[in-house]
Parts: C-alpha cells; structure tokens; sequence
C-alpha cells in the first residue's frame, strides 16, 4: 500500500506565498532509509489518531507558523495542522523529516 504526504505552510514573521502550496511525497519515491524513517515517525506519533489541531499551547498571535500534513494510506486519509509551537518531539520530528523529503522532491517533478 502506497503512502502518499502533504505539507504546506502558513504563517510565520517571513512568511512567503510560496510555501504555502502543498508540496507532497510519495514513501515508495524515497530511498528506503528516509522512507522507513517517515513510516516509524507516522507510527510512533499514532498520526491517524491525533486531532484536527496540535500545539500552539500558551503562544498568542497570528504569526505562529502553522504545517497542514495530510497522510493518504491507501483509501485512509487523515489531515492534522501543527500549530507552533509543536511540544511533543516526536511530532517535531516528524514535521522535520516530512519538511526535508518534500523540499529534496520540490524540484523532482512532484506536480503537488
């Protein structure tokens, strides 16, 4: 079965239009290091479980960056918006991991 990831953006002190389109990742696309990575980030944070918002705790503003990440498992999707700041680390990785392998694809042709 097919993962398929969805990042974007808002917000932020600098925040630029750009960042703001999804940019997306398919796991089997990804060395199978990175992909096994991002497979024990969505296990190990129950990213299926979570609610529809995460964080922003005790951090007032508009200016919070906020990450939309969708996961499509097969016909299981689930879409969770990170507000920062993000306190759990296991969900900062996760963010982390998710920012990098869809900046390395940015270029790669991926048409989300």
């Amino acid at each position: 079965m097919s993962t398929r990831i969805a990042l974007s953006q808002e917000g932020g002190l600098a925040a630029f239009p750009g960042l703001a389109r999804p940019r997306s990742v398919e796991l089997d696309a990804l060395p199978a290091e990175e992909a096994r990575a991002l497979e024990e980030g969505l296990r190990d944070t129950r990213f299926h479980e979570l609610p529809r918002v995460v964080g922003g705790a005790g951090a007032p503003g508009a200016d919070r960056r906020r990450y939309t990440l969708t996961v499509e498992e097969g016909t299981r999707r689930h879409t969770v918006e990170l507000v920062e700041p993000v306190e759990d680390p296991r969900l900062r990785e996760l963010l982390s991991l998710v920012k990098r392998a869809t900046r390395k694809r940015r270029g790669g042709g991926d048409s989300n």
